[in-house]
């Protein structure tokens, strides 16, 4: 498995448990924060892969 499926699969947690957290009346500041990390990362990732090819 890939390092960008990996953060894949973070992603789907992470905004699973932002969910949680709006349900529930949460601040999500912080999670929102490691979601728009790792969307960028991947982004990076996906960018690069294509550069190479």
């Amino acid at each position: 498995m890939s390092n960008a499926e990996d953060l894949e699969k973070e992603l789907v947690g992470l905004k699973l448990k932002k969910r949680e957290l709006i349900l529930a009346g949460k601040n999500t500041d912080t999670i929102d924060e490691k979601i728009r990390q790792i969307e960028q990362t991947i982004k990076e990732k996906y960018e690069k892969e294509n550069n190479d090819l």
